[in-house]
């Protein structure tokens, strides 16, 4: 997408670009909010919440980066907080600025007295690579009940969950 079209060039103002690859996790999130303003409450209502389904007076919106830019597709990703659930987010919109796909990549979720927590990796390739896992009841972190998982970036925008024989959802 050699030039961004009047509605991606009003989401890309939002989300500097980066170069890759990086790591994404929860202690990234006060980086992002050092270098970034928040979203205008306008590109809340207008953007966001056609994007977004889970959202009440908790939630917050912080704009994070925009990966490369792609022939067909824009990808941003932005950070999501609200009450004991922090997620950054990846979205691919359209040349019109239309959503295309959105899956959370990295998150912080607490259920209870369980603590889930996931960390990404994306590479040159935009191959997404992630880690989660969980603790209970303030015990130690065990690294070996972690599980890894892929997610790519298609042609087309969609964002798309590549499973192994060893994925357990």
């Amino acid at each position: 997408m050699s030039a961004l079209s009047k509605e991606q060039q009003e989401l890309f103002e939002f989300f500097p670009e980066t170069e890759l690859p990086l790591m994404l996790s929860q202690d990234h999130i006060l980086e992002f909010s050092k270098i970034n303003a928040p979203f205008p409450q306008k590109f809340i209502e207008e953007v966001l919440l056609k994007w977004e389904t889970e959202i009440d007076e908790y939630t917050e919106f912080l704009p994070c980066f925009s990966l490369p830019v792609q022939e067909n597709y824009l990808p941003l990703i932005y950070w999501k907080g609200g009450l004991m659930k922090y997620e950054f987010i990846l979205v691919t919109v359209n040349k019109s600025g239309q959503l295309i796909s959105r899956k959370p990549i990295a998150s912080t979720i607490a259920e209870g007295s369980i603590i889930k927590q996931s960390a990404a990796y994306i590479d040159e390739e935009l191959q997404i690579t992630i880690i989660a896992g969980q603790n209970a009841d303030g015990s130690l972190y065990d690294s070996s009940l972690s599980q890894k998982f892929s997610m790519e970036i298609l042609y087309n925008g969609e964002i798309v969950l590549l499973l192994d024989d060893n994925f357990n959802l």
